[in-house]
């Protein structure tokens, strides 16, 4: 049994952790604003936390920051980066306080660091990209680096698409397929890397268990472009997908995150996490689709 630390514990990711991490027999100790008890309470946006109530945590997995979904306008990109650099220097700098600092700490981190690469396959030793997510994931991660200096484990958790019927993107995207109104984003043609939620639970422990240290990608190897992604849910769904979304449409009503997010090209592989002896319940789209929609 494990005292873990767990940010952004009431988010999609954390509110599964914090339930896969009970069910083994760990301790949850949630960090959040309004904390429940026994967990820890902090403000990044005023650098306050509870120090004395990390002493004695084993380990600390770090979910918090801002959802990037929405149109980015100057103070949603404001926010998504300070949410993330702000609260990550915080913690850091508050486990060089600690008498015993934590053994691993995971830290989440995205693919967005690589940007939008086309067809190019991405693994952990693949260089950063351009853009507005790959400046925010270098941030984040350079942040991140201060808790290594200590004598911690520190893993950076690059995570793709997270897929469930039950939030996030997907649960929006099954909407519109149900509806008949689901079609490939701009050509389709853009790797879409993505993982299951259950799998990115399993893998977040995983890395707590085992010695991984640095970049690790968060995705499934079975990464696809998007107008795969799009017809896989449908046909589960039996339901049609021939409805586009032009790009210059996506444009219009979503601005930059069209072309950061949608609309961007990111085949990652997750060399590191395979190596390491993780296994996928998922591994590929078609049972992915299949397991989410059963």
């Amino acid at each position: 049994m494990r005292k873990v630390a767990v940010t952004g514990a009431s988010g999609m990711i954390g509110t599964a952790l914090a339930t896969a991490l009970e069910k083994r027999g760990d301790v949850v100790v949630a960090v959040g604003r309004k904390p429940p008890p026994g967990g820890v309470s902090w403000d990044p946006t005023v650098g306050q936390i509870d120090h004395a109530a990390l002493e004695g945590v084993d380990a600390i997995i770090h979910l918090a920051g801002e959802r990037i979904d929405g149109r980015w306008t100057t103070a949603k990109k404001q926010r998504i980066l300070a949410s993330r650099v702000e609260g990550t220097k915080l913690l850091a700098e508050t486990l060089t306080s600690l008498s015993q600092p934590p053994a691993v700490v995971v830290s989440a981190s995205a693919i967005g660091f690589y940007g939008d690469r086309g067809d190019e396959e991405l693994t952990e030793n693949s260089q950063q990209g351009s853009g507005f997510l790959a400046e925010v994931c270098e941030q984040w991660e350079s942040a991140a680096a201060e808790i290594a200096l200590l004598d911690t484990r520190l893993v950076l958790a690059r995570t793709g698409i997270v897929c469930t019927p039950e939030g996030g993107a997907l649960e929006r995207m099954l909407l519109l397929i149900r509806l008949g109104l689901g079609g490939r984003l701009g050509s389709g043609r853009q790797w879409w890397s993505w993982i299951t939620l259950e799998d990115e639970v399993r893998a977040l422990l995983h890395l707590l268990d085992s010695p991984v240290m640095g970049p690790v990608n968060l995705v499934a190897p079975g990464a696809c472009r998007n107008i795969e992604f799009i017809q896989t849910f449908a046909r589960e769904l039996r339901r049609p997908a021939v409805l586009p979304a032009p790009a210059f449409a996506l444009r219009v009503a979503l601005g930059e995150m069209a072309d950061g997010l949608l609309l961007a090209s990111a085949r990652v592989r997750p060399d590191v996490l395979e190596d390491s002896g993780f296994k996928f319940m998922s591994p590929d789209l078609v049972s992915a689709a299949s397991a989410l929609l059963t």
